[in-house]
């Protein structure tokens, strides 16, 4: 009965760690990709980045450069995009673009069963633990 009970108990202590499983989905489709340098080829790197979608007050994606001064996004329709850039010296873009069609996604999310399957690893292995300690103990005993 005692060892229901702590089988029980480290159930229910494991339930929790569900909330902090970081979880993935990887997608595709059309990226606009802007790269920004100055005059003698040196990338703009990891400097501030503003996107704003044509008449609009708040920008739908903020950043930073990445290492060879290239921004990413996927514009959720057709239009005119606005890009600022500005660096802490105050060095900066401030420009607009078209895109001719949105961005189509075909996405491809991690499959429920790996995350689960995990889950029944980790019980198998403690059920497993258990029984090991279980034997070794009545054999101490006899």
């Amino acid at each position: 009965m005692i060892r229901a009970a702590v089988l029980l108990t480290a159930l229910a202590l494991a339930l929790p760690a569900h909330a902090h499983d970081l979880q993935y989905t990887v997608s595709s489709g059309q990226a606009v990709v802007v790269r920004l340098f100055y005059v003698d080829t040196t990338p703009f790197s990891f400097e501030a980045y503003e996107i704003y979608p044509e008449g609009e007050k708040l920008p739908v994606q903020v950043g930073r450069t990445d290492h060879l001064g290239r921004i990413a996004f996927l514009p959720d329709k057709a239009g005119r995009w606005r890009v600022k850039a500005i660096s802490e010296d105050g060095h900066g873009l401030d420009f607009s673009l078209d895109t001719d069609a949105a961005a189509t996604l075909a996405s491809s999310d991690k499959p429920l069963y790996e995350r689960y399957g995990r889950i029944v690893v980790g019980v198998a292995l403690l059920l497993g633990l258990f029984g090991f300690l279980n034997l070794y103990v009545k054999r101490k005993r006899s």
